[in-house]
């Protein structure tokens, strides 16, 4: 994929707050996307930041997905800080979305280092983040950063995405965040599997969606699906919620 040709097209194609008529839409351009993150928990996440940064710690890498397109198996944590996307930006709008929909439970597939999560939890102190991670040395460190941050109502599951399919129980989750794996047909087979522990609100938030022709051909194969009446391209994440009490619509949506 040429994502650089890729992004000049969304930046064409992109709006702002002004011509979006959707209510549900308008209520996240003009609330949730001004929501600011507080003092303390920015504090707290630039001193993981950090820390993470000058972690040059190796670890091995244990990689059940498309893989990284730049490190190998043997990873320095300050490398896989750097290449991270649940930072900046993305992850100012992980905190936004948590913060404004204030989801009880969240369900989180790809820890990595945590960071993600942690935008996830400040965002949602009271929320029950269950978060899953197949890779034995990037689980530690997550949870070295959870136990310094003295985050408590966080599950991490050390099991592949499939795996936790296949026994999940009838928990329905409010907030689904899908970072990892990074293939398209796997995207398409996990939407199918989380729909008995989803409901019509929840709210999926899809890491990557440019990552791939198979990642991008899976993501408008989601737009198009009549069960998805929302699907919000903020580029690199995709958002989606199924919401059938309103019309199908989509927007590409700058932050």
């Amino acid at each position: 994929m040429k994502i650089g040709l890729e992004y000049i097209k969304y930046q064409w194609k992109a709006k702002r707050r002004h011509g979006i008529h959707s209510p549900f839409v308008y209520d996240i351009t003009d609330k949730c996307l001004k929501t600011l993150i507080d003092s303390e928990s920015e504090a707290k996440l630039n001193t993981l930041f950090k820390t993470l940064s000058k972690n040059q710690t190796e670890i091995e890498i244990q990689d059940f997905g498309a893989g990284s397109k730049r490190l190998s198996n043997t990873r320095k944590v300050s490398s896989i800080f750097n290449t991270s996307s649940s930072k900046g930006k993305y992850g100012k709008l992980l905190y936004q979305l948590a913060k404004h929909y204030s989801p009880k439970h969240i369900l989180e597939f790809g820890t990595s280092l945590g960071v993600g999560t942690s935008y996830l939890k400040y965002g949602s102190p009271e929320a029950k983040i269950t978060t899953l991670e197949a890779c034995t040395e990037t689980r530690r460190v997550a949870l070295q950063n959870f136990e310094q941050q003295n985050f408590s109502n966080i599950e991490s599951i050390h099991s592949t995405f499939s795996d936790y399919l296949d026994t999940a129980g009838t928990d329905k989750f409010d907030l689904v965040f899908v970072d990892g794996h990074h293939d398209g047909k796997a995207l398409l087979e996990y939407m199918e599997r989380l729909s008995p522990i989803t409901h019509n609100d929840t709210l999926f938030i899809l890491d990557d969606i440019r990552w791939s022709e198979s990642m991008f051909s899976a993501w408008n194969m989601i737009v198009a699906d009549p069960r998805y009446h929302v699907t919000l391209d903020f580029f690199r994440f995709g958002i989606i919620s199924p919401r059938p009490q309103q019309e199908k619509e989509h927007f590409i949506l700058k932050l």
